[in-house]
């Protein structure tokens, strides 16, 4: 099988028509990791070669675009993101701070974890795997916003890899990006009202069925009051719980010491306190036994 790509010094790929000849050019295999030449003579396809004349490695074409994808996307620092629903923010290149790849997150690995302003962002690269139930939920229930990179058809194009062409069409075209959060979501509110025997009264539509949503991207909202201030919740179906509160500094404390004993993250663009499970349950029936019904 030919060979048309390898890694350079710099374990970035390389495709044989931009290659020095021979051993010059410093490459490895894609595949296997050992030292390649570059076979560039007047008879035969140009191609990279073993330097031990064994026999050529299968490149996976779908590894090579996933490789691709994300090595362009950490050189440029950045790309063109389409518009975030249920937001303001436009269709527009979004520039990074930093990004770090295939960072594991508990039971998830995003291809790219992407910083602005410090808010990070997850970035999925999809060749012929697609995100999943399972691994939506846990996105969803992270409250981080998370796009997902089509590249099946650029896969099946006669586009070059690596190329300009491929690297044009991953980093600006805004027809195979989708965003997986936030999507358009279908609010499930609870209404809560105080009372001197109950602390806090949830209430429903007794002819509602719980069933009307089923997806990660519905929520329950809770309003407490703590020491006389309001605290505002909101439970994600995928197991979040975010709180926020106006600034006081006794709940903000408390806040802060529930995300050290048991995990959490504070989310200073929506100035939020964000608890997954089991956690967050705690965290929820914690902010019940405070809630105060003194009128």
């Amino acid at each position: 099988m030919t060979m048309l790509v390898a890694l350079n010094e710099n374990k970035n790929l390389i495709h044989i028509t931009e290659a020095v000849r021979g051993l010059a050019c410093n490459c490895t295999c894609f595949e296997c990791g050992e030292t390649v030449l570059a076979r560039k003579g007047e008879i035969n396809e140009h191609h990279f070669a073993h330097a031990s004349n064994k026999e050529s490695c299968a490149i996976n074409p779908e590894s090579v675009l996933h490789k691709y994808a994300k090595e362009i996307i950490q050189e440029s620092m950045g790309l063109l993101l389409p518009a975030v629903p249920d937001s303001d923010i436009e269709a527009t290149w979004w520039t990074f701070d930093r990004i770090i790849p295939e960072f594991p997150l508990g039971l998830i690995r995003p291809d790219l974890v992407a910083y602005t302003d410090e808010e990070p962002i997850f970035i999925e690269i999809a060749v012929t795997h697609f995100i999943d139930e399972i691994k939506l939920n846990v996105i969803q229930s992270m409250n981080v916003k998370t796009i997902e990179i089509d590249l099946s058809d650029l896969l099946k194009s006669d586009i070059t890899i690596p190329s300009d062409d491929a690297k044009k069409l991953i980093l600006e075209s805004l027809e195979h990006k989708t965003w997986l959060f936030p999507t358009l979501p279908k609010p499930c509110i609870v209404n809560l009202k105080s009372n001197k025997n109950q602390s806090v009264e949830e209430k429903s539509d007794s002819s509602t069925d719980s069933t009307q949503f089923p997806t990660a991207s519905s929520w329950e909202d809770y309003q407490f009051t703590i020491n006389g201030i309001w605290v505002h919740a909101r439970k994600f179906s995928g197991g979040m719980l975010s709180v926020n509160c106006t600034y006081n500094p006794e709940i903000i404390a408390m806040l802060k010491q529930w995300r050290n004993e048991g995990g959490g993250r504070y989310n200073n663009k929506y100035k939020s306190w964000n608890y997954w499970q089991p956690f967050s349950e705690t965290i929820l029936e914690r902010l019940h036994l405070m809630h105060s019904t003194e009128k």
